[in-house]
């Protein structure tokens, strides 16, 4: 191209920015022709437009603008493009506050400025973006050498720092997966075997999370038992020959608090071209509760799988999808069968089908839940089998929407035949008590009878052999002293003979189960009892006190007996040295007898204590026997069944007496009735 006076040397370069530059009518501009301008511009604008680096030049007073074409890409379409000869406040006024303080300080203090991926937003492409920019600012000198102008060397990062950022996004989004996931990662350097973990793993080892870690520290939290299997799996998958995958389950122990975890390690290891290993890393996942559940189920499986009633599942649309095995036994299901495929009504009768249909499965449905007994066929024999039928509802976890019934059979058919026999041996229990009943009153009539020939007929000739020594000994007076000795004692046996027979029939009716308990006030009976014994006790010159006697369900002629029994031996046994005294006193008490049963509501305890003779207490169980005596006949009187009658009395009652004596200083009884 012909260079002509207004196209000088510097602006004779043949580009897109050139031609602008000699094009624009710079006699409007504060710069006037580029023939006026200073050398030093114009060797600034020769190495600008000679340089491949984008460049930006700001120059005099009104900042006029230069850029070279390396520039021009980043003013985009629809923007500023073409700003040559512009002012720099109106060509970057939306960022002239951020630029216009940069150059004035380049300016006024010579120095240059630097910044790196800086946001300097502007427009451009029909709009105002967010541009990106690594650039210096630097101060360029007049031909006096006064600094004139700021030159720009710069360069557009944005794709960078878009790039970065999606990047960041991506590793953010990494992270918050591997978060979200709860799983450990590590990276292993095989070459040099440097080990990284993110913090959850370290934390499931025992370590802080800016604590540095050991490769052993890794390894050694591997259990005893996992080490050899994990080893063995990690130099398999450093082996190119495997691809490089590694997938393994095992226990790890907290080195701090000794938590076991079991994690499932799945990674990958690149390798160069020698096929040397360069990386090896993976995540681990926490599987503890999925383990834990795993076993639970296999336990579970192991239990349906070997129980011997029936379980299975049956799904919404009507069709079995399990049967467990002893429910194929009772079904009649070969092993090989699809269970899927069989339908239901192979294992019902029509009215039984129809009965799981229109009872069973809507009640499981609305309700949860059905039980009953219920009856299944046997495909193969046509055995209608009864059982006990327990249906639950199975709902899908996430919506709540019922997805199956699960049942448990129980054949009853041995339970049956049990209740059968059981209700056979009932009923004959039942006839062999009715035979017992007719023989007991049998028994009870025949007690009767000696009862009545005890107190009439044999104690009538007792009475007339009295009567009849009595007239002998008052009509014949020539009796010798000898004679009237053997008559005194035929009298004397006669009469023995008729209190035996007297406290035999009492022992007798104590046996008598047809009595009737009533309301009885202990104080009145006791009352009644010292009464008849009112002139024994002034003759022992004795005294009784009563402390608190209850008011009870008992049998009141009984409860008389025992008064009388008990009372009459206080006085048959006093001692002759010391006043008789009775003391006669009850009490509520929760205690009972080591071979009595503790009531809920406890006893009442009724003490009957003396200041006799005693006894020895070897005998204090000895004295309740029948005709028990513990001194002689010709000593005290009596036939030795009193207490045997208390002791019986007791038991009717539901109840029972103790006794404790010490000799010569008395005897204690202590009666316990059912409070």
């Amino acid at each position: 191209m012909e260079r002509t006076s207004a196209n000088p040397p510097f602006l004779g370069i043949d580009s897109e920015i050139g031609n602008l530059m000699r094009q624009y009518d710079w006699t409007a501009s504060s710069l006037g022709t580029p023939e006026s301008w200073p050398q030093s511009l114009k060797s600034k604008l020769n190495t600008l437009m000679s340089s491949a680096f984008p460049m930006v030049l700001f120059w005099g007073e009104d900042l006029i603008c230069f850029y070279n074409d390396a520039f021009r890409p980043s003013l985009g379409n629809e923007g500023k493009h073409p700003a040559i000869g512009k002012k720099g406040k109106e060509v970057w006024a939306e960022t002239w506050d951020f630029v216009g303080p940069l150059i004035y300080q380049v300016l006024a203090t010579g120095k240059a400025v630097w910044f790196e991926d800086q946001l300097v937003p502007f427009y451009r492409n029909g709009k105002i973006e967010d541009i990106y920019w690594t650039f210096s600012y630097s101060p360029v000198t007049n031909d006096l050498h006064q600094i004139h102008g700021v030159l720009v060397i710069c360069t557009e990062t944005t794709e960078k720092v878009n790039l970065l950022k999606r990047l960041e996004e991506s590793n953010n989004l990494y992270a918050f997966a591997i978060d979200a996931s709860e799983l450990g990662t590590w990276d292993l350097n095989p070459r040099n075997n440097k080990f990284l973990a993110n913090a959850r793993l370290k934390s499931w080892l025992g370590l802080e999370p800016g604590e540095q870690i050991q490769l052993s520290s890794a390894t050694n939290a591997i259990t005893p038992n996992d080490q050899e299997r994990v080893a063995h799996a990690i130099q398999k998958s450093l082996q190119p020959s495997s691809g490089g995958l590694y997938h393994i389950e095992y226990t790890i122990v907290n080195a701090k608090t000794g938590q076991e975890r079991v994690v499932r390690a799945v990674g990958k290891a690149a390798f160069d071209e020698q096929g040397q290993a360069t990386r090896f890393n993976g995540t681990l996942q926490d599987i503890t509760a999925e383990v834990a559940a795993r076993e639970a189920t296999q336990k579970l499986s192991v239990l349906v799988e070997n129980s011997v009633d029936l379980m299975a599942i049956l799904k919404m649309d009507g069709k079995n999808s399990y049967i467990n095995q002893a429910g194929k036994e009772l079904l009649g299901v070969d092993e090989t069968e699809d269970v899927t495929q069989i339908p239901i009504s192979d294992f019902h009768t029509p009215e039984q089908l129809e009965f799981v249909e229109s009872q069973i499965i809507p009640s499981v449905i609305s309700t949860g839940k059905w039980a009953g007994t219920f009856a299944i066929k046997n495909r193969k024999t046509g055995e209608i089998i009864p059982l006990y039928n327990n249906c639950h509802r199975i709902d899908n976890e996430r919506t709540g929407e019922p997805v199956g019934v699960g049942t448990v059979m129980r054949d009853i058919r041995s339970e049956i035949n049990i209740r059968q026999k059981l209700e056979d041996e009932v009923r004959q229990r039942t006839l062999d008590l009715v035979k017992l009943n007719e023989q007991l009153e049998r028994k009870n009539k025949d007690l009767a009878s000696f009862a009545f020939i005890s107190s009439h007929d044999l104690q009538e000739p007792l009475r007339k052999i009295n009567t009849f020594v009595s007239r002998i000994q008052e009509n014949c007076h020539s009796l010798t002293d000898e004679n009237t000795g053997y008559f005194e004692k035929i009298k004397k046996s006669a009469t023995r003979m008729q209190t035996l027979i007297s406290d035999l029939l009492s022992f007798s009716r104590t046996n008598i189960t047809q009595v009737n308990f009533e309301i009885t006030d202990f104080n009145d009976i006791l009352a009644q009892t010292l009464e008849e014994y009112q002139y024994k006790i002034e003759a022992a010159n004795g005294t009784v006190k009563t402390l608190g006697l209850p008011v009870l369900n008992a049998i009141p002629f009984q409860i008389r007996q025992i008064f009388d029994n008990l009372i009459a031996n206080a006085i048959k046994f006093a001692r002759r040295d010391v006043p008789l005294e009775i003391i006669v006193s009850g009490e509520r008490v929760s205690e009972a007898r080591a071979d009595q049963k503790i009531l809920e509501n406890g006893y009442y305890r009724i003490v009957i204590q003396d200041n006799g003779i005693g006894f020895q207490p070897q005998y204090q169980e000895k004295i309740f026997e029948v005709f028990q005596r513990l001194h002689a006949r010709e000593v005290y009187e009596g036939t030795g069944i009193g207490l045997a009658i208390c002791k019986k009395i007791m038991e009717n009652h539901n109840g029972y007496v103790t006794a404790r004596g010490i000799p010569e200083k008395g005897a204690t009884f202590e009666l316990y009735f059912p409070a």
